[in-house]
């Protein structure tokens, strides 16, 4: 029998929260599989963050700090991914105990009652399917067992072109400077062709 940690991760960007999360993770398990989405981010008002930008990010600067029993793997929903785990260990009849790692209202908003009944027999009926949101809620949420940050103060702070504050809220151990110019890069180039395309028309 082994314990085994699962989180969900969409991470547009990944900051300090979403490490404490998978540090508390892997002190707790003797593994652990962090699910990361590298879909777009893209919606009105809100600065763009690209999948394709942010497996970047992962390859070179987050998968490089990750514990050393933590394996990462990419792309599809990572809730998805989580349920699709967990019914194959079912299906295997798995002895090993499993841990899903989400802060309290997205662990109650993507497993409801019904659907641990449903998709997660008999681990969950057994005990070997846990829920670190129900067994120790401070230890998941924001501001208490993990640092009070969300996306959008990284996403606003590459809008504003604040550096300084987006490199603040990234955790410890990366290139703050790297990160920000994959992020930015896109951005970049589509404001300068932006710019040309204005300079044309007006010239």
């Amino acid at each position: 029998m082994r314990k085994i940690g699962l989180v969900p991760i969409s991470g547009k960007p990944y900051h300090r929260g979403h490490h404490a999360l998978i540090e508390l993770a892997g002190n707790q398990n003797d593994e652990v599989v962090v699910y990361v989405s590298i879909s777009d981010r893209t919606r009105r008002g809100e600065y763009p963050i690209l999948g394709e930008a942010m497996h970047k990010v992962w390859l070179e600067e987050i998968e490089p700090i990750m514990p050393a029993n933590v394996q990462v793997q990419y792309g599809g929903s990572p809730v998805r991914k989580i349920y699709e785990t967990i019914i194959a260990a079912c299906e295997e009849n798995s002895n090993n105990i499993f841990t899903v790692y989400s802060d309290p209202a997205d662990t109650a908003a993507n497993y409801s009652a019904s659907n641990r009944h449903k998709y997660m027999a008999p681990l969950y009926n057994e005990g070997n399917i846990i829920f670190a949101a129900e067994e120790n809620p401070d230890s998941v949420t924001r501001g208490l067992g993990t640092p009070n940050i969300q996306g959008s103060d990284l996403r606003s702070a590459l809008a504003l072109k604040d550096f300084q504050l987006f490199a603040a809220l990234l955790p410890e151990g990366v290139n703050a400077q790297n990160i920000y110019e994959i992020l930015t890069a896109e951005n970049s180039t589509e404001d300068a062709l932006l710019k040309d395309f204005v300079a044309i028309v007006i010239g």
